[in-house]
């Protein structure tokens, strides 16, 4: 039953209120003071995660670990979330204003406004991890193992701490700020980086191939910056009438912590997920499980079970049993965008839809036409990457990066991408994001677009029209 008959409830209104009177003096303050107001929940979140890691460290047993992460869960939301939500709207809502009094030839520089957003979490990781690739260019010893040997060897070789002495210190320094990323990373059953750092040697790899200065990372990064002041200058004498500087400047100062929630809540899983491998061991040394990461397979109640010495399952069987499921899941090349309450499911892009002649797939079989989500135009070759992980996709400098999505483990090879093109999306997912951030064209909704695309070929892109258009070689 879909429709609520029974009117509006006392306790809602209350609840209402109650928000409310949290967020509106926040919101009001964020757009008054946005510098001190972002400090101020920087503080909080290194707060939170602080007391996190105390609590965990007291921890003895699996039993209480499972318990205190618990609760850190259930007080992440509301010890944070809270804070962040007037924050971001103070930055986000100048957006929407100035995008509805602009016109359609202002569109373009909107979105420039985003670049090079500073405060963002993500884009501070990926200039830090070109900070030590500097350092790996700079030392002959380390520069040559990395252009000579496999991602997955570096890997190992930094585990047993036998890389080059600059490489090897330069990305323990990395790791142990940003170790508790990787693939998936929501997942508590995902490895991190700090545990297999084989995506990061690749991107590494990618990095230190990148001679030229102009497609620095950090060059791009700081061009983007320099186009959203341009950015402001023409709105503001297209928008006479509007304090275009002062809306743009809460952009700036706060639309960049938007990844600073999902930062937070791993940064805690990571917190929870190292103690949990580390108890585990303890139970595979008395042959209680095959390996630490199983643990995974097991629900809180059953890890609590069997940590106290529960005796009535075969907890191996059940996790060979769901790891099995697993695997069979993992088979799925392509998930439903869409599945609605009858059972429909819509796996296109919005390239697919009919209703639209302007976001179909042209009839022109070297046309494909998308959402354009991120101005410019770039024409190079095409990489398909189905995972960030897999040495043999990976992405060379100023190539077009193609796939079917992203998450944040995925930002550092934009870095290095000319342009982005992807199967799912929208104007305001993750890969959409970055893209305006680091100033590359983007075009998202493209269905089947892995497929259709292979890599090598040349394409241009075409970020403000949303056409992707494959340039035949003679």
């Amino acid at each position: 039953d879909l429709f609520n008959t029974r009117g509006v409830g006392l306790f809602f209104l209350l609840r209402l209120a109650s928000l409310a009177i949290m967020i509106v003096p926040r919101l009001v303050l964020s757009i008054l003071f946005p510098s001190y107001m972002r400090k101020r929940l920087f503080r909080r979140v290194d707060d939170f995660i602080e007391y996190a890691q105390q609590q965990v460290d007291r921890v003895q047993g699996l039993s209480e670990l499972v318990t205190v992460q618990n609760k850190l869960l259930q007080s992440f939301f509301p010890e944070i979330i809270p804070h962040v939500i007037p924050r971001f709207a103070a930055g986000l809502a100048p957006l929407g204003i100035l995008g509805s009094l602009a016109g359609p030839s202002c569109k373009d520089w909107i979105l420039t406004l985003t670049r090079g957003l500073p405060h963002n979490v993500t884009t501070e990781m990926d200039l830090q991890l070109w900070g030590v690739a500097q350092l790996l260019q700079k030392d002959v010893a380390s520069l040559q193992h990395f252009s000579q040997e496999p991602a997955q060897d570096l890997a190992k070789q930094y585990l047993e701490k036998s890389l080059p002495k600059v490489s090897q210190t330069a990305i323990a320094n990395f790791l142990s700020d940003f170790g508790m990323r990787g693939l998936y990373e929501i997942d508590y059953g995902r490895v991190r980086w700090r545990e297999d750092p084989t995506p990061l040697m690749n991107t590494l790899k990618s990095y230190v191939e990148i001679r030229d200065p102009q497609r620095a990372p950090d060059t791009i990064f700081a061009q983007g910056e320099r186009a959203a002041e341009e950015a402001i200058v023409k709105l503001s004498q297209e928008l006479s009438y509007v304090p275009v500087s002062f809306l743009a400047s809460r952009i700036r100062e706060l639309a960049g912590i938007r990844e600073l929630p999902k930062f937070a809540a791993i940064r805690l899983m990571g917190i929870v997920r190292a103690k949990m491998l580390q108890e585990a061991e303890k139970l595979v040394q008395k042959g209680k499980l095959n390996s630490a990461k199983d643990l995974c397979y097991l629900y809180s109640e059953e890890i609590k079970a069997l940590a106290s010495g529960d005796a009535t399952m075969d907890y191996k069987q059940v996790i060979l049993e769901r790891h099995a499921a697993q695997l069979v899941e993992s088979k799925r090349t392509r998930l439903p965008r869409i599945i609605c309450s009858d059972g429909f499911a819509s796996f296109g892009g919005v390239s697919s839809s009919n209703n639209n002649n302007k976001t179909r797939i042209s009839d022109d079989d070297n046309t494909l036409s998308g959402e354009p989500v991120s101005p410019g135009v770039y024409e190079g070759r095409i990489r398909v990457v189905h995972d960030p992980r897999d040495e043999k996709t990976t992405l060379q400098p100023s190539e077009i990066l193609c796939c079917h999505g992203t998450d944040p483990s995925w930002t550092p090879l934009f870095l290095s991408a000319g342009a982005l093109v992807m199967e799912v999306g929208g104007l305001m997912t993750h890969g959409s994001v970055v893209a305006r951030e680091y100033g590359i064209p983007a075009v998202v909704g493209l269905e089947q677009v892995t497929s259709r695309l292979k890599t090598g070929q040349l394409v241009r892109v075409d970020g403000s029209s949303g056409m992707v258009e494959i340039i035949v070689e003679e």
